[in-house]
C-alpha cells in the first residue's frame, strides 16, 4: 500500500487553552507554619487553685512567637497533688478547656504530655499507680477529643521523672521495653487519644515491644488507624551521645528503622547536651542537619539545652533547622485551565517539592479555590498531603476535578489552599500551609495564589458518563459508539460512511465513551472498507464531557484502503485517568472515506487480562524507585501500571 503526502499532527496539552505557570522557590525565608519547627515548653504543677498552664503565661508565649516563629508548644502538666486521688477535680478539667482556648487565640498548636514528677530522688520517681493514672485518663479522655483541634500529638508521658518513662515507683524501674503495666497504659491511652492523633513513645524499644516486631511502618500500614500507624517517637536526648541517653540500644539496627518510620509518624524532642566541647563535637552544622534530615525531624525545642541552641544560633543551624524542620512545600509549576463551565471537568497539574526533612503526619485537605471578590468556590483534591515526601522530593498531582455546578459565570483567581482539618480552625489563616515561595501567600485567608484566573461559563451540559465506557486501550467500532452526527449516512452498512452528499462532509462525525485507565503512549491504526480510492483523514480528539478538548491527534491525505498503522504514537502519558469522550472527525472536503474502525493500542506493557485488574490503589514504598511499563522513572502520583523491584501494580 502506498501512502501520499501522509502528514501527522500531535498536539497534547493538559487542558485546552491552559495555562502553565512557574513558580520562584523561597530559600531563605523562615515561615510559620503549624504543626513544625522550634517550640517552647510551658509546664505547671497543677492544683485547685492554680488549674492552669497556659493561661497567664501568654506573655511568654507572645515573646517566642516573635523571636523564633514557633507554631508549637509543649505543655506539661504535673499533677504531684493528685498522684493518690483517683478523681481530679473539675478546677482542672475546666482549665484544660481554657488552656486549649488560649492557644486557639495565638494560632498555636501543641505537644501533651501528662507527668506525676519531675523528681528522680534515687533513682526512682514517686508516681501514681496504673489506677490512678487509668481513672485520670478517664476524666480527661472528653476534654482531649473536645480539643483535639489544637493537639498536635500526645506524649505518652504519666511514667516516671518529666514523664519520660525511665525512672519509676509503679511501671518497673528502668525498663526498657514493654511490660504489662506499661502495656495496659498504652492500650488505654489508644483508646482515649483521637484516632487522627499519634502518641509519641520516648524509645524505638518501647514501641518495637508493644507491636511484637521490628519491622517498620509501611506506605500500606500509614495512616489507617491501627496502633503500629499510631504510635510515633519522641527523642529528649539528641545528639547527646552514641546511645543518646539509652534512646538506642542498637543504632545500626534502630536508626534506619526510626528513619522509615518517620515518614509516616512525628518524631521530635529535645536536646540535653551540657558540656560545651560534647556540644562542639555531636552538634555540629554538618552532623544536625543531616540527622534532622534523615530521621525526619518536626520539632525540637528552642531554648534547652541552651548550650546547644546557643551554639545553633551563633553557627547558622538555628535558621536552618527553623527553615526545614517539618515539612516545607515549594510550588514548582502548575498548569491550570483558562476556561471551564460550571459543573464541568477540567484537568490540573501541581509540582510541589518537599523541603524540608519530614512530610505532614494528621490529616489535612488540599483545595483548588476559585476567588471573585467575596465569592469563594472550593474543589477538593484527591491527593493526600500527608504523603508529599520530604527531602526535596517532588510530588506531582496529576488530576481531573469537577467544577461547583452552582458556581455563577465569571472570572475567578485560582489558589492552593492547606487549611485545618477541623472546622473550627479551617477557616482561620494561623492554621493553614504556607507553601515557600515569593509572593503567593495571602495572609488574610490563608491561600497560596497561582497567578492564574480561570473564566467559567454558565453554558454547563451534565457530563456523560455511561455504564458502557469503553476502557482504553480498544478497536472503537459501530459495535460500541455511543453517538455520531445527525447527518452521517451509515445504516444498513458495515462501515461508518463519511462520504459527500453535497461534496462537503467535514461535520460528520462519531464519538465513543471512553475509561483512560492507562496514561501513555497509543498506537493508532484504522481500518477502511474497500471504496474506490477513498480519500480520507481523521482528527482525533479527546476531550472532558461538558468540557474541553484536551488532546488531539490528526492526519492528512490518505488514499489507502484495508488496515493502516500511523507511525507517530499518540502520547496521552499527561493525561488523568478518568472518564472522557474520544470522537473521530472527518476533515476532508473530498473523497468518500468508509470506515470501519479505529484501534488504540496501549504502546507498552498491559496485563493479559484488562477486565479482571484490580481497581484498588497500589501502595508502594517510597524508599524504592518505580517505573512505567515503558521504563521511565515516575513517583507516587503517576496514574497507570508501574513496576517496581520486580512486581507490577495499578496505580489509581
Amino acid at each position: 500500500m502506498k501512502r501520499i503526502c501522509l502528514i501527522f499532527i500531535c498536539l497534547l496539552t493538559l487542558v485546552a487553552n491552559a495555562a502553565v505557570v512557574t513558580y520562584t522557590p523561597d530559600e531563605s525565608s523562615i515561615l510559620s507554619n503549624p504543626e513544625r519547627g522550634y517550640l517552647t515548653q510551658l509546664e505547671r504543677r497543677v492544683s485547685k487553685s492554680s488549674p492552669y498552664c497556659v493561661k497567664g503565661q501568654e506573655s511568654t508565649l507572645d515573646s517566642h512567637i516573635q523571636k523564633d516563629n514557633i507554631s508549637l508548644v509543649l505543655i506539661l502538666y504535673y499533677l504531684d497533688n493528685f498522684k493518690t486521688t483517683a478523681t481530679l477535680p473539675d478546677e482542672i478539667l475546666n482549665a484544660f478547656d481554657e488552656d486549649m482556648q488560649a492557644l486557639r487565640k495565638k494560632g498555636l498548636k501543641c505537644i501533651l504530655r501528662y507527668a506525676y514528677t519531675n523528681s528522680n530522688s534515687g533513682e526512682t520517681a514517686n508516681d501514681a499507680s496504673l489506677e490512678i493514672v487509668k481513672s485520670h485518663i478517664a476524666q480527661l479522655k472528653s476534654h482531649w477529643q473536645k480539643n483535639t483541634d489544637v493537639i498536635y500529638v500526645f506524649q505518652a508521658g504519666f511514667v516516671g521523672a518529666w514523664g519520660e518513662w525511665y525512672y519509676t515507683k509503679n511501671f518497673g524501674n528502668k525498663v526498657d521495653r514493654m511490660n504489662d503495666s506499661r502495656r495496659e497504659l498504652v492500650n488505654t491511652l489508644l483508646d482515649a487519644v483521637p484516632q487522627d492523633r499519634c502518641i509519641q513513645l520516648r524509645t524505638p524499644l518501647f514501641k518495637t515491644s508493644y507491636v511484637g516486631n521490628t519491622k517498620p511502618l509501611t506506605a500500606e500500614e500509614a495512616f489507617s488507624g491501627t496502633p503500629k500507624a499510631r504510635l510515633a517517637h519522641h527523642n529528649d536526648a539528641f545528639l547527646e551521645n552514641y546511645g543518646e541517653m539509652g534512646t538506642y540500644d542498637d543504632t545500626a539496627r534502630q536508626k534506619p528503622y526510626l528513619a522509615q518510620e518517620t515518614l509516616y509518624v512525628p518524631i521530635g524532642g529535645e536536646t540535653c547536651i551540657l558540656d560545651a566541647n560534647v556540644a562542639k563535637t555531636n552538634a555540629s552544622y554538618q552532623k544536625t542537619t543531616a540527622e534532622m534530615s534523615r530521621m525526619h525531624w518536626t520539632f525540637i525545642k528552642n531554648s534547652y539545652s541552651e548550650v546547644v541552641t546557643n551554639r545553633w544560633r551563633e553557627d547558622g543551624t538555628f535558621d536552618e533547622l527553623n527553615r526545614r524542620m517539618g515539612y516545607r512545600f515549594q510550588l514548582l509549576s502548575a498548569t491550570l485551565p483558562d476556561n471551564a463551565s460550571a459543573g464541568g471537568k477540567a484537568n490540573v497539574r501541581f509540582e510541589i517539592r518537599n523541603a524540608g526533612y519530614a512530610p505532614l503526619y494528621n490529616p489535612r485537605p488540599a483545595f483548588l479555590v476559585l476567588k471573585s471578590g467575596n465569592s469563594i468556590h472550593k474543589v477538593q483534591l484527591q491527593s493526600d498531603p500527608r504523603r508529599w515526601l520530604p527531602n526535596n522530593v517532588v510530588t506531582t498531582i496529576n488530576e481531573q476535578i469537577t467544577l461547583p455546578a452552582d458556581i455563577p459565570a465569571g472570572t475567578y483567581d485560582l489558589y492552593l489552599a492547606l487549611p485545618d482539618a477541623y472546622e473550627s480552625l479551617a477557616s482561620n489563616p494561623k492554621y493553614s500551609v504556607r507553601f515557600a515561595n515569593k509572593e503567593l501567600w495571602d495572609a488574610s485567608t490563608g491561600f497560596n495564589r497561582l497567578n492564574a484566573t480561570i473564566s467559567i461559563s454558565s453554558d454547563y451540559t451534565p457530563p456523560v458518563t455511561p455504564a458502557d465506557a469503553v476502557s482504553l486501550p480498544a478497536i472503537l467500532s459501530k459495535d460500541n459508539v455511543s453517538t455520531y452526527s445527525d447527518d452521517m449516512t451509515f445504516y444498513n452498512t458495515e462501515y461508518f460512511d463519511f462520504g459527500p452528499t453535497d461534496g462537503e462532509n467535514t461535520s460528520r462525525w462519531a464519538q465513543w465513551n471512553v475509561s483512560l485507565l492507562y496514561p501513555g503512549k497509543y498506537k493508532i491504526s484504522e481500518e477502511m472498507a474497500t471504496a474506490n480510492g477513498t480519500g480520507h483523514s481523521w482528527r482525533l480528539q479527546l476531550f472532558i464531557p461538558g468540557g474541553d478538548t484536551i488532546a488531539t491527534y490528526s492526519t492528512e491525505g490518505t488514499w489507502e484502503e484495508g488496515t493502516l498503522t500511523y507511525d507517530d504514537l499518540w502520547d496521552l502519558t499527561g493525561i488523568a485517568q478518568g472518564d472522557y469522550i474520544l470522537r473521530v472527525q472527518n476533515v476532508m472536503l473530498w473523497g468518500q472515506p468508509k470506515l470501519k474502525s479505529i484501534t488504540l493500542e496501549y504502546d507498552g506493557e498491559l496485563p493479559s487480562s484488562l477486565e479482571t485488574t484490580s481497581c484498588q490503589p497500589a501502595v508502594l514504598n517510597p524508599a524504592l524507585p518505580m517505573y512505567d511499563v515503558l521504563g521511565r522513572q515516575v513517583d507516587s502520583s503517576y496514574k497507570g501500571f508501574v513496576i517496581q523491584n520486580g512486581s507490577k501494580y495499578l496505580m489509581y
